[in-house]
């Protein structure tokens, strides 16, 4: 489980996200939902370990640090790829996975992402929706229990977002915590086991 007590960042006098406390079980899935600016991102930020916060802490099976990172997969809004490597060659870039299963896994992504007919073209050649679909498969390439998504579907297709939320439902499966914000997540209603709203740095 991901346990988040009491979370505070700070930007100067500007207070992004205000005591905030949440918890993520395996197996379940949550939508974190809000307007621009609510603190959405930010909170993500905190919860993957990316960000530090000013107050709180997180937890993750009961550890902290290195260890409680690494059973997380974080999935950025910002596109994180390396221009000028092929599909297949920025997933084995970013993985942690090595010999058979990295190909295992990386041949896993491409198929339930339907990117066979570009797994070999350059980043800085594909298509918006296209980008988006890889930057979620390289966060995908690793050991993990949790996957965090920063606005998943922003620029994907009906297409896409069906690819995506396909994948989602076999991480869920599999016994994957998910947490995910979005705008409008109609796609993915199905797989959402709660909702939670924040505005202005708290919880509605």
């Amino acid at each position: 489980m991901i346990e988040a007590n009491a979370l505070v960042k700070k930007y100067g006098s500007f207070v992004a996200v205000n005591h905030v406390s949440l918890t993520l079980e395996m197996g379940e899935t949550v939508v974190l939902l809000g307007p621009n600016g609510s603190g959405k991102s930010t909170l993500l930020g905190m919860l993957s370990m990316i960000t530090k916060p000013d107050e709180g802490d997180v937890k993750v099976d009961g550890l902290s640090g290195k260890k409680a990172k690494e059973k997380i997969a974080f999935a950025p809004q910002d596109i994180v790829l390396f221009e000028e490597l092929t599909v297949l060659e920025n997933l084995y870039s970013w993985s942690s996975l090595k010999g058979k299963d990295n190909k295992d896994r990386a041949e896993y992504l491409i198929r339930e992402l339907d990117m066979d007919s570009f797994k070999k073209k350059r980043a800085d050649r594909l298509s918006g929706g296209q980008r988006r679909r890889v930057n979620l498969a390289v966060a995908l390439m690793g050991n993990y229990d949790y996957i965090l998504m920063d606005e998943p579907l922003a620029g994907i297709d009906e297409y896409g977002g069906q690819c995506i939320k396909h994948l989602l439902e076999k991480e869920k499966e599999n016994g994957r915590g998910i947490l995910f914000t979005e705008h409008n997540p109609t796609i993915l209603l199905p797989l959402m086991d709660r909702k939670l709203t924040i505005n202005g740095g708290s919880f509605v």
